[in-house]
């Protein structure tokens, strides 16, 4: 059993059988979601119990998990929401939520989302994860409500994606952003390291940008530790040890291997850092930035 505290920054609940708001996981034949392959072994209901029971094969106690919403539904958000405000108090386990808003809506309908949303007092801010362009109106009253009642933007910046996000949240230096699932690499090659730390850099040249490392597994289609040490090590040394978490992006990774074999990737990547160092990384920054 790890004597390390953690708090996973992102992770994903979803009935299936209850809730048909994720149509992303069973894309049209030909095509590949997200780009992480097969998603066939995630076609099953992940609640609570299934969570811990990963956690549990890893030798960790969680002590509170944030609630990344996943749904792909038009209009289902709102749902999500509520069904997580029932769930939650229950589950000992879901100690924040960052929410969505609809791509493609107007402003207004954005400020309308972001009030609902806050009614819950597990509410921390939004995700944004595809469908808003930095330089688009829309995005900027998104980010200036987010800014305005001091919540959080977890939002996924590619490296191609960098430079265009940059104006915008120069304009916000009071907003607290999470740089989501480690800016997603877009290959594993050694050779793509080199542009996507230049990206992080200058991300991190932000002081009020922290970088999430989730999802790796995902962008790079391994769980093995020897391959992602050199990218979760590059996220440290580029944000420092107070501007990092963890994040599980369960189920998610588990096409790609076992919680286990994650926290062993994690663990194995921060054994050069102090016993205080790694309990920002794994658990204090994320009570901090969520307010868990």
């Amino acid at each position: 059993m790890s004597d390390v505290r953690f708090v996973d920054t992102h992770m994903h609940l979803w009935h299936l059988t209850a809730h048909k708001w994720y149509p992303a996981l069973d894309p049209p034949e030909g095509e590949d979601g997200f780009g992480i392959g097969d998603m066939a072994a995630l076609r099953r209901d992940y609640l609570p119990a299934e969570y811990r029971a990963d956690a549990s094969g890893a030798g960790v106690v969680v002590d509170k998990a944030v609630h990344v919403s996943a749904v792909t539904a038009p209009g289902s958000h709102l749902d999500e929401a509520r069904w997580l405000d029932a769930l939650a108090p229950g589950s000992g386990l879901v100690g924040a939520v960052i929410g969505a808003v609809e791509p493609g809506s107007d402003a207004a309908a954005v400020a309308r989302d972001i009030a609902v949303q806050t009614e819950s007092p597990l509410f921390r801010g939004i995700r944004v994860l595809y469908g808003f362009d930095p330089v688009d109106p829309v995005t900027r009253t998104l980010v200036e409500l987010l800014d305005a009642g001091g919540h959080v933007l977890d939002v996924v910046i590619r490296p191609a994606e960098v430079e265009g996000w940059l104006p915008l949240l120069r304009d916000v230096p009071g907003l607290s952003v999470v740089l989501e699932h480690a800016g997603w690499p877009d290959s594993a090659d050694p050779a793509h390291l080199a542009a996507w730390r230049d990206g992080l850099a200058a991300l991190a040249r932000l002081d009020n940008v922290s970088c999430k490392i989730s999802g790796l597994p995902m962008a790079l289609h391994t769980l093995d530790g020897t391959v992602l040490r050199p990218w979760i090590e590059t996220c440290l040394d580029v944000f420092g040890t107070n501007r990092t978490f963890f994040g599980s992006n369960f189920p998610v990774d588990s096409l790609f291997g076992t919680y286990a074999q994650l926290v062993d990737a994690y663990l194995g990547a921060t054994s050069g850092l102090t016993a205080a160092e790694r309990d920002q990384v794994f658990a204090a920054n994320a009570e901090r930035c969520y307010r868990i």
